[in-house]
């Protein structure tokens, strides 16, 4: 009962942590770019291409894809922008959110105190607004890692208790059922990064295999289409196409790749060996490689994609 009740304080601060720190620095990061997203988005946004392009650089500054695209179905429905250019903008936010998971897999969560003490210092001495954000950046981020090494202290618990490591052992290979409970996780806590660092957890402690990992990446993907449709409840036609081809986007993509799987798993690790990195990258590989992925293949057929929302959501809805 004691391992138990340590694992589950473990997994409960380590979690709230992670979950903290992901959305105070995705918070802050939007704040310092905020004036930037809607010129940027609105004046490099001519063709697809460039469309995948900024709403990448724009994601990777702000790592919030959620408020990216929040911020895109808002400009479609005022007319600021197009479905076509919406949908190039979705693509590049899927890529550009992947960035917090490659730090993750870094190892850094030593650095953690350091990080949260130098933001705290800018935040203090910082006269700015932006200045002020940047230290609140930092300061989530070393969270951020401070709560993924609270999640790996529950590890070797995890192996003294036989009920818990028998679930695992029992559940931990299903990637069907790890596309569920990722999806419902990204759903209920806003924050696809936070969901893929708890499987960066469990993958590298052994806890679950690297199909199941798969598994939880791809319904991370669906779930964070959550807030885009809660959004658009009660909005109009354009915003709900925008929302739609959001969630439309992940769930193809997500379910292509189920169904190739071991393709999938196949290619994820002959990317991540041929940098000459260890498995403990493979996750965050897996998650940045799907979303390259699905965007190189729908970004040619962007128009036939953009023409098949048009005609599911028409205006007469």
């Amino acid at each position: 009962m004691t391992v138990i009740l340590i694992i589950l304080l473990n997994l409960a601060a380590g979690s709230a942590s992670l979950i903290f720190g992901v959305n105070l620095m995705s918070g802050s990061l939007e704040k310092i770019n905020m004036h930037r997203i809607r010129r940027v988005l609105s004046r490099f946004t001519a063709s697809v291409f460039t469309s995948l392009i900024a709403g990448t650089v724009i994601t990777a500054l702000t790592q919030s894809s959620t408020a990216v695209t929040l911020i895109t179905v808002g400009m479609v429905s005022s007319g600021m922008l197009s479905l076509t250019q919406a949908v190039g903008i979705i693509y590049g936010a899927n890529i550009g959110t992947t960035i917090t998971a490659q730090f993750m897999s870094f190892k850094l969560t030593d650095f953690a105190p350091l990080f949260i003490i130098a933001g705290l210092v800018i935040k203090i001495l910082g006269k700015k607004y932006s200045v002020k954000n940047i230290g609140n950046a930092a300061v989530g981020f070393g969270i951020m890692l401070m709560g993924i090494n609270i999640l790996g202290w529950s590890i070797p618990y995890i192996e003294k208790s036989n009920f818990i490591k028998n679930t695992f052992i029992k559940y931990g290979n299903n990637p069907y059922l790890g596309l569920i409970i990722g999806m419902i996780a990204t759903m209920l806590v806003h924050s696809s990064s936070a969901t893929v660092g708890l499987t960066i957890v469990l993958f590298n402690g052994g806890l679950i295999s690297f199909d199941a990992a798969l598994g939880l990446i791809l319904g991370d993907n669906i779930g964070t289409c959550f807030m885009a449709q809660i959004s658009t409840i009660g909005a109009t036609v354009p915003a709900r196409r925008t929302a739609w081809a959001h969630t439309l986007y992940n769930i193809i993509g997500s379910l292509l790749a189920l169904v190739l799987l071991s393709q999938f798993s196949h290619c994820v690790k002959s990317f991540t060996f041929m940098l000459g990195q260890d498995k403990s990258r493979l996750v965050a590989n897996a998650h940045t490689v799907f979303n390259l992925l699905s965007a190189a293949i729908f970004l040619p057929f962007t128009r036939y994609y953009v023409k098949f929302i048009e005609w599911l959501i028409p205006y007469s809805s």
